[in-house]
């Protein structure tokens, strides 16, 4: 059997595809009742999935560093690393110390600083409201997750009344 043979044997039940030339009219939106009574479609599992939810950083606790390599906690701990930036928050009330700690700690970490000192002063008799509340105010949605970790200074820093506050990374 040549092939012009077998090919009209083949297409011999083949009828030409033509398609039509008034197009059908649009179906009518279901109504509610319809649309609650529907199947639910089945999960597509080829489907990207969504990206994971950021979940907020945990809180900072002074002197954990947990979230550095021992290494470079070792070395921030000891205030052995180059501060970049230094704020004091000394004559301030704690309304001013909470602006002027967040401008500095944004302003610093946009440039790619790393390690800046907090000077908080002691208060009088060791109780200040600005030392006690800088914590807190780390520790914020705003600045927490700019900031790395939290630790005591050295003597030559500023010792119980300043903190080295170490500011994590800008990733691209």
């Amino acid at each position: 059997m040549k092939d012009s043979e077998l090919w009209r044997y083949v297409t011999r039940n083949v009828t030409p595809y033509r398609p039509q030339r008034h197009p059908t009219p649009e179906p009518a939106a279901p109504s509610r009742e319809e649309m609650r009574a529907a199947p639910k479609p089945e999960p597509d599992f080829f489907a990207p999935s969504p990206p994971p939810a950021k979940r907020a950083p945990a809180p900072l606790r002074l002197g954990a560093i947990t979230a550095m390599d021992k290494r470079t906690g070792q070395r921030f701990k000891r205030g052995d690393m180059t501060v970049d930036g230094r704020i004091d928050l000394h004559g301030m009330t704690v309304e001013q110390a909470h602006g002027a700690l967040i401008g500095f700690i944004r302003r610093l970490h946009a440039h790619g600083a790393r390690c800046v000192v907090v000077v908080t002063g002691k208060g009088e008799r060791g109780g200040g409201k600005i030392r006690r509340e800088t914590p807190e105010w780390l520790n914020r949605p705003d600045l927490r997750p700019l900031i790395l970790a939290v630790t005591e200074a050295r003597q030559h820093h500023g010792g119980a009344g300043a903190l080295y506050v170490m500011l994590k990374r800008i990733r691209e």
